[in-house]
């Protein structure tokens, strides 16, 4: 792992610690989750499906905060932290640091759903579906 890389997980570990938590009521969300499945619209407007680049990933959400990794054929390919929000099935993230440039303001909203251990998130642009990732709660670790 470069030095760039080990300064970007100590900042994005900061971030999820330093930064204030704020008022939720997503409290069914809070916990480790595993990547499953997904898809987004590219720049040419492609459906790319996440299969198809190997991409992994892990988010761990806790009081407002939340924090991200995704690997792409086991590299690193992204990573953000900051804070979330969840009220009725919309679910808003607002990263405070990422490995990418942010878009819309530096906030992202998604439409979600939540059953038993499967969280799916859905962000739409007008009538179109521009992502779509499934999520399950990471098994406890003792």
């Amino acid at each position: 792992m470069s030095l760039i890389s080990r300064l970007a997980a100590v900042l994005l570990l900061l971030a999820v610690f330093v930064v204030p938590a704020r008022a939720d009521d997503g409290a069914a969300l809070q916990g480790a989750w595993q990547l499953q499945s997904g898809e987004f619209i590219n720049a040419e407007g492609a459906l790319v499906d996440y299969a198809s680049q190997k991409l992994a990933g892990t988010k761990l959400l806790a009081d407002g905060r939340f924090a991200f990794t995704t690997t792409s054929d086991g590299k690193f390919w992204a990573g953000g932290s900051g804070t979330y929000r969840a009220e009725g099935n919309r679910y808003v993230e607002s990263p405070l640091m990422a490995s990418y440039p942010l878009e819309n303001g530096g906030s992202y909203e998604f439409r979600y759903t939540l059953e038993g251990d499967v969280w799916t998130l859905e962000r739409w642009h007008g009538e179109r579906r521009v992502e779509r990732e499934v999520w399950k709660r990471a098994p406890a670790s003792r």
